[in-house]
């Protein structure tokens, strides 16, 4: 390692290890140009590069940037203003682009996935109101609820609801615009994005809302690396158990009033399945059916099942579902490997697998080696959203009680352990490892890029 990597690293560690401030340069973080505008002067001293994510992308100009959406071939951009700074013609645009003064200050959010990369940059103080706020998971989002210092959107009164996105300077959404917010709304697909790693790094489309590229890449580089320090160490294994990720979808109004068991062939399962030393099976020539009897008969050779049926909580449930008994001579029973994604939620059931777990791809993967290569793993690695029933693992219920973090500029931390000070199969430091894993991975992502130096 030579003098400049070692210099590089120590001057940026301490950023790390504290929490996310307003990075260096003219214009960064919370700040904005109160000087006389300069058209010559770069606004922006930090840039992303996508790397990994395929659903967006992003141009810098001087005292602008435009961010564009790729999701099904629908090309959608954002022009965002660094405040103090003039607009650029709207002419230079297609009709129905969003421009966007940033940083922003006061941000709505129609769904919970915004919520855990916002939090992570350190800004849940931009949240003013959020959506369907009793699936929310995070407690500190909770909290916010509780208190009034973030509010939920009226769902009833159409009149009321309207004037709530008044105050707000823009709307992230999964869904599309509302009537009345169409020249505020940002429309995510993070979770279109197929990979695991794709989704990681939409915090760096997040980031560029309030000029935290930096700490946004920083933060990614850590995800990264500690994914692909688990992959390594599962992928080191040389069997590959068969991995099914399954659901049972009861008779309904929606269905035709016809049951059907369904596996799912969904481009980052597959991704998560392979990274964590497994091998992934959605069928041999069907991957939904109608008879229970098939569906069984399709299992035979599955080692693992993930059990993604929305109801259901225990192990009695799911043979129930499957109509499986509990002695039936199939691998996933006797290895007692049946796993399901509610492993944290909130007390009306919203799930957080649909919230920071698509954001925090390392510790995901982490749950995903428990489940098919337990044995890469610490005895003692505490599991987050994938739990196993078939043990009578419990779900993690988590309330604002459960909000360490009160202030508000506190980055989430990533809920990894750090792959490269674990000891797989024994007992560690583990405890300690997972409460430092967003400082002590984001180091190491540092470290990384400093040895190229």
């Amino acid at each position: 390692m030579t003098i400049k990597s070692i210099t590089a690293l120590l001057l940026l560690a301490p950023f790390l290890l504290a929490p996310v401030t307003a990075q260096q340069g003219p214009i960064g973080g919370d700040t904005c140009e109160t000087a006389t505008y300069d058209p010559n002067t770069d606004y922006f001293t930090s840039k992303i590069t996508v790397d990994n994510a395929a659903l967006f992308k992003v141009r810098y100009e001087k005292n602008y940037k435009v961010v564009s959406t790729t999701a099904v071939g629908n090309v959608k951009d954002y022009v965002l203003v660094q405040c103090g700074t003039p607009a650029p013609e709207a002419s230079m645009f297609t009709n129905g682009t969003v421009f966007v003064t940033i940083p922003v200050k006061n941000a709505a959010s129609l769904a919970t996935t915004a919520l855990a990369y916002i939090e992570m940059l350190g800004r849940r103080s931009a949240l003013k109101l959020v959506d369907t706020e009793g699936l929310v998971s995070s407690p500190c989002v909770q909290m916010g609820l509780d208190s009034k210092d973030i509010i939920g959107l009226e769902d009833k009164n159409m009149t009321l609801r309207a004037e709530q996105f008044n105050g707000a300077d823009v709307v992230f959404s999964t869904f599309g615009s509302e009537p009345g917010t169409e020249d505020k709304s940002v429309i995510t697909s993070e979770v279109s994005d197929p990979g695991p790693l794709n989704r990681a790094e939409w915090l760096e489309f997040y980031s560029t809302f309030f000029n935290l590229e930096e700490p946004a890449q920083a933060l990614t580089a850590s995800i990264n690396n500690n994914y692909n320090c688990f992959k390594a160490a599962a992928n080191a294994k040389s069997n590959k158990p068969l991995v099914a990720w399954s659901s049972y979808d009861a008779p309904s109004k929606y269905n035709d009033n016809t049951a059907s068991w369904i596996l799912s062939g969904a481009p980052y399962k597959q991704i998560l399945t392979a990274d964590a030393g497994g091998e992934f099976y959605n069928g041999t020539t069907s991957s939904t059916f109608t008879s229970a009897a098939d569906f069984a008969a399709a299992l035979k050779d599955v080692d693992v099942i993930i059990d993604e049926t929305n109801t259901g909580v225990d192990m009695n449930a799911f043979l129930q579902n499957y109509q499986l008994t509990a002695d039936a001579d199939y691998k996933f029973l006797k290895n007692k490997a049946v796993f399901r994604e509610d492993g944290i939620v909130n007390p009306n059931d919203g799930r957080d697998w649909f919230a920071s777990a698509v954001v925090m791809n390392d510790a995901v993967l982490q749950d995903i080696v428990r489940a098919v290569h337990p044995d890469v793993l610490p005895a003692d690695v505490p599991y987050n959203w994938i739990r196993n029933i078939a043990k009578d693992e419990s779900m993690k219920v988590l309330t604002s009680a459960d909000c360490t973090a009160p202030d508000a500029a506190k980055p989430l931390p990533d809920r990894a352990i750090v792959c490269s000070t674990m000891k797989a199969g024994g007992k560690g430091s583990n405890a300690a490892s997972k409460t430092m894993a967003g400082a002590l991975t984001a180091v190491l992502g540092l470290l990384a890029v400093a040895l190229t130096l």
